[in-house]
């Protein structure tokens, strides 16, 4: 009774949000069912909302970003993709809660795009495909894990994944594995536990990284362990992982079941 009555209550608590949202624009909006005020082009498998006599020209292939990100994660997206092309930082903060150039939300999936990376992407100073299937990676996660198991679903493994799965690391300011392991032979770590989860902060390691664009080198940390993992394991054996975590409650006691080593000893032994 009690777990049906928590879930009972989640269920309402995203009820809610979602009539609010609908109600007030704003930082609920990426929450509502209901959206309003964009232009919209159907794709395949994407949707692109964006302000009226803005340019969309480079999702043409949309659809073929998703089919790889698809591909690499051995996972199917449930609905379309939602983006949304912003054309005002102040209205893209007002919405995301970031000052990130991309970012993807819970619950939906919708990606977010603010101007500034429109300026980089368009002046060839970032990957468009690359930023792209970064995001792609988070928004199909949120569409195949329940929001309540994604709450406390470790960060760090979703953004080692992103990076790893887009072939980020080593592109636009990302460390190359090779400069990962310099980096932490230097003394530089970022614990992957710190990263945190939607529900509980960043830790200590993550937080006081000195590094100047410490999160470039943290991302690519994380990526560089899940290319260890597949490295020492093989993709088999780390897909399995990846889809089972989609449905466990303890993700590193399946780590410790289905790589038969800790965690945090694995992580010792691929110290450089």
């Amino acid at each position: 009774m009690y777990r049906l009555a928590k879930v009972s209550g989640i269920f309402y608590v995203i009820l809610l949000l979602s009539l609010l949202s609908s109600c007030l624009p704003g930082r609920l909006q990426p929450f509502s069912p209901h959206i309003t005020g964009f232009e919209k082009k159907e794709l395949n498998k994407a949707v692109i909302y964006y302000r009226e006599g803005d340019s969309i020209s480079e999702f043409t292939d949309i659809d073929s970003l998703i089919c790889q990100v698809e591909e690499s994660h051995h996972l199917q997206f449930q609905r379309k993709v939602a983006f949304f092309v912003m054309n005002s930082e102040k209205k893209y903060r007002h919405y995301t809660g970031t000052r990130a150039r991309f970012v993807a939300q819970p619950l939906y999936g919708r990606i977010y795009i603010s101007p500034r990376a429109k300026e980089e992407y368009r002046a060839d100073l970032i990957r468009f495909d690359t930023y792209i299937k970064h995001e792609l990676s988070h928004s199909l996660f949120f569409q195949n894990v329940p929001f309540i198991r994604l709450l406390n679903y470790p960060g760090w493994f979703l953004e080692g994944l992103a990076v790893y799965t887009a072939a980020q690391a080593g592109t636009d300011g990302y460390y190359s594995y090779e400069s990962v392991e310099d980096t932490i032979r230097a003394g530089y770590f970022a614990e992957p536990r710190d990263w945190g989860t939607i529900t509980r902060r960043e830790g200590e390691t993550v937080r006081q990284c000195p590094l100047k664009g410490k999160y470039h080198f943290i991302y690519s940390e994380y990526a560089w362990i899940i290319h260890g993992l597949v490295l020492d394991f093989g993709e088999d054996k780390f897909v399995r992982f990846l889809h089972d975590s989609l449905k466990t409650k303890d993700f590193y006691a399946l780590f410790r079941s289905t790589y038969g080593i800790d965690f945090d000893e694995y992580i010792s032994q691929q110290m450089p």
